[in-house]
């Protein structure tokens, strides 16, 4: 009887404990590609945030929350180097005197996710205003003041909802030794609850609005479009008349070229969020926990993205771009 114990206790204590990185070489990949993110993010975020006040363009009061999105994926491509330099340790985290380094990055990046999709809810409200509602309700809700209210609001609350629980003792922020990067430590019982409250407060309230906002501008478009058709019908025969629908269908398509190029923002980041929410979850098999570090990656890769489809799409930061790759700032439009 006492053999068959000391067995069972032997083959316990030898047993391999789990790995979620089965050779160095898959925390190179991991370490190399936030790198790749890190110079890629700060580039293109830096040029859309510099992009708004150098083109009068681009002075609107959407691009503000644009420019504010940016500050929230800049502040994140910044500090994908620390989780780098941690992944590539074996040995823990690799700077045992500067602990709060570790943590100050778990902060700023769980931060900045929640900052992000409350932006996109605030650009989805504000493209539904400027749309759907008159001017001069418009005009009414967008003061400066108010603007700058938003603005603190989209950071004030991310903070409460990523500060707040640790330090009321719900969960731990630092370094989490199983993937071997800065997040939430795994081993406080109560990290579960904390995950839950940055679930339930960053990605149903904002996926509510930003469906319902997009979805009643997708049905306006449709009304008004239709309703312009049968207007240019009936007003050919006169020039003037003729000359402001062309107008008015000019500055209506432009409308729609913004709204879609900012739905293209909205669906990446989407994406990139239920990805992260799912990192969240507890599922305990072995391919969920090797897959968590790839998912981060992926959710990482919606800092680069941004600036790319402005890029690619926009019509104003489309030319406000080329202009600063030549190098021809003051002859910006």
């Amino acid at each position: 009887m006492e053999n068959s114990t000391l067995s069972e206790t032997f083959v316990q204590t030898t047993e391999p404990a789990f790995m979620v990185y089965t050779s160095y070489f898959m925390r190179q990949i991991f370490a190399a590609l936030s790198i790749t993110l890190a110079v890629v993010g700060l580039v293109g975020n830096a040029m859309v945030i510099l992009a708004v006040p150098l083109s009068k363009k681009l002075r609107t009061v959407a691009n503000a929350f644009v420019i504010n999105l940016s500050i929230s994926d800049l502040i994140t491509c910044a500090l994908l180097p620390i989780e780098a330099m941690a992944v590539l340790s074996e040995d823990g985290w690799p700077l045992p005197h500067a602990y709060w380094l570790c943590v100050m990055t778990s902060v700023f990046i769980i931060l900045s996710t929640g900052c992000s999709s409350t932006n996109l809810a605030l650009i989805a409200i504000n493209r539904w205003v400027r749309i759907t509602r008159p001017r001069i309700v418009a005009h009414r809700i967008y003061t400066w003041r108010k603007i700058t209210l938003m603005l603190v609001f989209s950071w004030l609350m991310p903070l409460c909802v990523t500060l707040v629980p640790p330090l009321a003792g719900f969960g731990e922020l630092g370094y989490e030794p199983r993937y071997s990067f800065c997040a939430w430590v795994k081993a406080n019982p109560k990290s579960f609850h904390h995950n839950i409250i940055v679930g339930v407060f960053y990605a149903p309230i904002q996926l509510i609005i930003i469906t319902f906002c997009y979805g009643s501008i997708f049905r306006y478009m449709v009304k008004t479009s239709r309703r312009m058709v049968q207007h240019e019908v009936n007003t050919v025969s006169s020039f003037v008349s003729g000359s402001n629908t062309s107008i008015q269908k000019t500055l209506w398509k432009r409308q729609i070229i913004v709204t879609k190029n900012l739905v293209y923002v909205v669906c990446t980041f989407m994406v990139c969020l239920f990805l992260f929410l799912f990192s969240l979850l507890p599922l305990g098999y072995d391919w969920s926990i090797r897959m968590t570090p790839y998912i981060f990656a992926i959710v990482y890769c919606n800092c680069i993205i941004d600036p790319i489809i402005y890029a690619a799409s926009h019509p104003d930061f489309k030319d406000v771009f080329r202009y600063m790759v030549r190098c021809r700032w003051r002859n910006t439009p």
